[in-house]
């Protein structure tokens, strides 16, 4: 992956698209876990493509911004950036587990288990919102960094 694309760091181009692309991945798989009509058939497979997508976005962020990291002098010394990049490091897990719990909760539904569709549902939605939280956070750590004078 190339570090800048027209002059930008590719990391400041790719997280708009975590920013956006993890909370409607996350709003849809918590839909999903609410009506259960909408975890069979395409509607199921495609909320399921989605966190696919959100995932892999989640991956070149990750990426791109370890790039960015390396390839800046002076940003591994300093604390807000540090604990951005440890915050961002982390999300991957969160989002891949929203991925793992909407799989979980479409399977159930289809081979009809209904007690256990009621748990995965509930848990689909908890991870789902633990990863727009982590999002959140990740991003507001970027933000403090870049907005106090650390990145430019």
């Amino acid at each position: 992956m190339t570090y800048k694309i027209f002059g930008l760091p590719t990391h400041a181009l790719v997280i708009h698209l975590i920013v956006v692309g993890v909370p409607v991945a996350a709003l849809l798989t918590v839909a999903m876990a609410v009506r259960p009509r909408w975890r069979t058939g395409r509607i199921g497979l495609a909320i399921v493509l989605v966190d696919v997508l959100a995932v892999a976005g989640t991956w070149i962020a990750r990426i791109s911004g370890l790039q960015f990291f390396d390839h800046q002098p002076g940003l591994q010394t300093l604390k807000p950036v540090i604990d951005h990049k440890n915050l961002g490091l982390t999300l991957i897990w969160y989002v891949l587990g929203m991925l793992v719990a909407a799989i979980v909760l479409v399977l159930a539904e289809k081979y009809e288990r209904p007690p256990l569709t009621t748990v995965f549902a509930i848990a689909t939605a908890a991870v789902a919102i633990a990863a727009v939280v982590q999002t959140v956070r990740v991003g507001d750590a970027g933000a403090r960094a870049t907005w106090s004078g650390y990145i430019h």
